[in-house]
């Protein structure tokens, strides 16, 4: 039978970043109870606070042996990438057949960088800004949104324990907003994220993640 105590634990374990600050105790139960009386109330009808609050207590409890955290360990590699460049182009018929131009000149060999990723309405270059003039030559006749230079990217392995839980980008990211680092851009792939910064920040945003990213999850 559906009470307040499975809705109140299928509340909270929707919205992870509540778990972080209810394990550190910096969230008043009282008024998270007010927070979600309205969702509460929608599967059971009126519910006083006080008992979504019993709820909350009992969850935190429960959950504390299943709630999770991964630190980076130390084979985890932070990789650092400066003097980059992002090109932002409307798609057209014709940039398709460009990009693939943009292979040929890019040295791989020697660790260089290129990100295409495809949006909706406009295509994103991540690149070297030594490459910038050979790119604008190939995409000549293309509408150039915006160029952004002086960028750099910190790449890091996704823990393996995280690549189908959530959790891991809003822990990154939020370490990062909240040491006042902006992240332009991110690409990942399935083992791996890149967040692409200004090259201003690129040297504490390493020094963030390698000494102060948590990654916390309810397993």
């Amino acid at each position: 039978m559906v009470n307040i105590s499975h809705i109140t634990k299928k509340i909270l374990q929707e919205r992870p970043y509540i778990h972080e600050a209810l394990e550190k105790d910096l969230i008043n139960i009282m008024a998270l109870s007010e927070m979600i009386q309205p969702d509460v109330e929608k599967e059971l009808g009126k519910v006083k606070v006080s008992a979504i609050s019993m709820a909350i207590r009992r969850y935190i409890e429960k959950s504390k042996e299943k709630y999770k955290k991964v630190r980076l360990s130390k084979s985890s590699y932070l990789l650092v990438k400066s003097g980059l460049l992002e090109i932002s182009i409307r798609k057209s018929q014709t940039l398709q057949k460009k990009l693939v131009s943009l292979f040929k000149i890019v040295d791989f060999d020697i660790g260089d960088t290129l990100n295409i990723i495809h949006g909706n309405y406009e295509i994103l270059l991540v690149s070297n800004e030594k490459y910038e003039k050979k790119f604008l030559e190939i995409l000549k006749g293309e509408k150039i949104k915006a160029i952004n230079r002086h960028m750099a990217s910190v790449s890091m392995e996704i823990p393996k324990e995280m690549i189908n839980a959530p959790g891991f980008y809003y822990s990154v990211t939020k370490t990062l907003a909240m040491n006042n680092i902006s992240i332009m851009d991110i690409v990942n792939t399935e083992t791996e994220a890149t967040f692409i910064v200004a090259d201003k920040d690129v040297a504490k945003a390493y020094d963030v993640l390698k000494k102060e990213i948590s990654i916390e999850y309810y397993q």
